[in-house]
This record gives C-alpha cells, sequence and structure tokens, in this order.
C-alpha cells in the first residue's frame, strides 16, 4: 500500500471517526477563553474593561497554561485521555456560565487563568497524544493537517452562527445583549460536546502503559537533554508569537478603518473559512516534501502578511488589510499544524509524547502570556492606531527568528527525514 496512505491498510483511516470526535473536541473548548478576541471592543466594552484588563485576561489564560502544559504532559501520560477530554469540556463550559452574571473585571481575569488549566492542562496534552496515536509515523503530518482543517471547518461554522447572533441581538438591544448571547452559546455547546464525549470516546485504544504507572521521571529528563526539544520550542515560541497578532487584527481595522463592530468581527472570524484549506493542505503537502518545509513556507508568509498591514495606507480600502489577513490568517494554520508533525522529524518515542508536549507547550507557548499584557500596554499608552503598528513590528522581528530556527532544523534533522521520504 505504498502511496497510498488512506488506503485499506491505513492506521488513520481506521481511526478516522476518532479523529472527527477529537477535531470537534479540540474546537469548541477554545471558544470561550478566546471569543474575546473576535468582539474586542464589544466584549470591552460589556464589561467595562481597559486594554491591560482585556491583556491581563490573554497574560493569566497564558500563565497559568504555561504551567498547565508542563503538569498536563505528566497527566496526559499517566491518566485516560477519556477521562480528562470530557471533565475538560463541561468545566470549561460551565465557567462560560460564570460571564452572565456580569462579574467584575478582575472575576473574569481569573476565570481566564482557570480556563488556563480546564483547556490546557487536563486537555491538550492529552488531545496531542491521542491524535498521534491515531495515525502510522508516515501519516502524521495528513492526521494534524486533517485535525487541524476540521477545526477550521468547525469554527468557520459555529463563527457565522455567533455572527449572525451578536448582529441581531445587537441591533435588537445593544452590544451587552449581543455579547451575552454569544456566551450562551458557547458555554451550552461546550457542556454538551462534553457530555456527549463520555459516550462518543470510548472507541478510542489508549496504547498499552500510557495511564496507570506510566510515568516516571527519567521521561522528563530525556525529554530536556535532546537537542531537538530546545529547537522545536524556539520553533514554535516565533511562530506562535506571530500567530498572537491575529487578535489583533480586528480593533485594527476599526481604528484604522472606521469599521464596525459586526464588520470586524467578520474580518476576524474570516479565518476560519481559510483554516481548512491552509491546515490541511500543509497537512497533506507535509507527508509528500517533509514538514520542516511547510513550516519553513508557512512561517516566510507570516512575515510578509505583517509587512502588508504594516504598509497599508490608513482610511484606505478595507480590501488592503484584507489581503494581509489571508496571508496571515493562512500562514498562522499553516505553521499550526505543522507544530507536532515535527516531533516525527526528530526522535521523540510516542511513549513519552505526552511529557514531551507539555514541556515544549510550557515553553514555546509562553507568547500567550507575554504577548497580551505587552499589547495591551501599548494600546494604552499609544493612542490611535501608533500602538497596533509597535506590536506588530515587534512580533514581525521575532518571527524573522523563527525562520532561521526552521533553517536549522532542516539541517539537523536531514537523515531522519530522508528516511521517512523513503517510506513514501
Amino acid at each position: 500500500m505504498k502511496g497510498d496512505k488512506m488506503g485499506k491498510d491505513s492506521k488513520l483511516k481506521r481511526n478516522f471517526m476518532l479523529l472527527i470526535i477529537l477535531t470537534l473536541s479540540g474546537s469548541f473548548i477554545y471558544t470561550l477563553p478566546y471569543f474575546r478576541s473576535y468582539y474586542y471592543d464589544a466584549f470591552m466594552s460589556a464589561f467595562h474593561m481597559t486594554n491591560t484588563q482585556m491583556g491581563l485576561c490573554g497574560t493569566y489564560f497564558g500563565l497559568f497554561g504555561a504551567v498547565s502544559y508542563l503538569i498536563g504532559g505528566v497527566i496526559a501520560d499517566k491518566f485516560s485521555i477519556k477521562k480528562l477530554i470530557p471533565f475538560s469540556l463541561i468545566v470549561t463550559g460551565g465557567l462560560g456560565f460564570c460571564l452572565l452574571a456580569s462579574p467584575s473585571p478582575m472575576i473574569i481575569i481569573a476565570i481566564h487563568g482557570v480556563w488556563g488549566i480546564t483547556s490546557l492542562m487536563t486537555f491538550w496534552p492529552a488531545l496531542i497524544k491521542a491524535i498521534r496515536m491515531l495515525a502510522s509515523s508516515d501519516e502524521q503530518g495528513k492526521a494534524f493537517g486533517i485535525f487541524e482543517g476540521g477545526r477550521g471547518i468547525s469554527n468557520a461554522a459555529y463563527l457565522a452562527i455567533a455572527v449572525a447572533m451578536f448582529g441581531y441581538f445587537t441591533a435588537k438591544s445593544g452590544e451587552k445583549m449581543g455579547v451575552r448571547s454569544i456566551v450562551i452559546f458557547y458555554s451550552a455547546a461546550t457542556v454538551l460536546l462534553g457530555i456527549c464525549s463520555i459516550f462518543l470516546l470510548k472507541g478510542i485504544e489508549e496504547e498499552k502503559g500510557s495511564t496507570g504507572d506510566s510515568f516516571n521521571i527519567r521521561k522528563v529528563g530525556t525529554v530536556l537533554k535532546m537537542p531537538a526539544t530546545w529547537l522545536l520550542i524556539g520553533i514554535i515560541f516565533c511562530t506562535y508569537t506571530a500567530n498572537i497578532s491575529y487578535y489583533y487584527i480586528a480593533p485594527y481595522a476599526t481604528a484604522a478603518f472606521g469599521t464596525t463592530a459586526v464588520i470586524a468581527a467578520i474580518i476576524s472570524s474570516s479565518s476560519q473559512y481559510i483554516r481548512p484549506f491552509a491546515a490541511i493542505g500543509a497537512g497533506v503537502l507535509g507527508d509528500k516534501i517533509n514538514s520542516s518545509k511547510v513550516m519553513l513556507a508557512g512561517t516566510l508568509m507570516t512575515v510578509l502578511g505583517l509587512g502588508v498591514v504594516l504598509v497599508t495606507p490608513e482610511n484606505s480600502s478595507v480590501i488592503l488589510i484584507l489581503i494581509g489577513c489571508v496571508l496571515i490568517y493562512a500562514s498562522m494554520y499553516i505553521t499550526q499544524s505543522m507544530h507536532f508533525a515535527l516531533m516525527e522529524e526528530s526522535e521523540f518515542p510516542s511513549e513519552i509524547t505526552g511529557t514531551a508536549v507539555g514541556i515544549i507547550c510550557c515553553l514555546g507557548y509562553l507568547p500567550e502570556a507575554v504577548c497580551p499584557f505587552f499589547a495591551g500596554r501599548m494600546l494604552d499608552n499609544f493612542k490611535g492606531t501608533e500602538g497596533y503598528k509597535m506590536i506588530f513590528v515587534a512580533w514581525m522581528a521575532v518571527t524573522i527568528i523563527g525562520v532561521l530556527l526552521t533553517i536549522v532544523w532542516l539541517k539537523v534533522t536531514k537523515e531522519k527525514r530522508k528516511e521517512l521520504l523513503k517510506k513514501k
């Protein structure tokens, strides 16, 4: 069956329905922690928050998430994903309903911190481990590409519903009611999926020794001693820093081009329509030519997209900013879908995947904690569009470093990549 990776004997094909279940879970659990980015100005107004407080929501989510990733990796190797995933979905959705009480900004910030635990510690490393288990070594790019692409399709569907709800209730009762309607929708959907996943995830066959007494402190030492670990951390750190710019496209469009809150939300949510094409295409191409080459192309595209956003004159046609957005959105999901597909190009044993993912995410995703606070301070201290431009310039510089690190990865994994290509 060489050459037909989705053929009769394909491990990925046998587990395809399980992959779909995991994809839906990986899509819905992040609606609540991140929807503030789609409706930035409306969310800030509805809960009477400053830009700095909005940034702190992301910072607390990221800080708790950084620690959670590390602990979560151990948890993913020690406990069953059949328990971790439903628990995470139900608790995350339940916390969403707390926003309906219109709590103070500090309570909202605290909720985002707890979300960093429920959606990252108990969920993400377990999810990545599960996906890696569903595909053979030469199907990893395709598996993660389908995962990211599928999340894009799912996100596009529920975002279309959310935008329609926001527009309807905003026109009828104001932006605050529009935001509340989205909170109800996302919270209810996440809890419902968590309940359903209790039954749907029973079909997953976990590797022998992946639960119970499998954890050994030596796993942590093994991961930390691997040069590939630190190189992958650097690549993910740089590309994820650039991906954070996505959260500020909508408010920048409002500030620079005078778009309405609804139009800004449409610009931001349009990323999810690009996501399936970018992610799945990257996955398929990654299995053909190696994931790291696709990562390099995606990172270069990010630099170009940020450049277009920066040079687009203010108050010009919104079409111009959309070109930059398309490049940023496409590159974001190209690089994101390749993050953990890169692990197959190095020597990461499957039995330490959860621990490795936890350590890599703990440091690689630190921009989640640092960048929102930095951005919030820039926006509060520099009025108009000056703060946004400073943000984009800083993150472009970090992305260029990511390009260089990816080139190094290509050199050090050359022999392993040759072995993988021989299997195709």
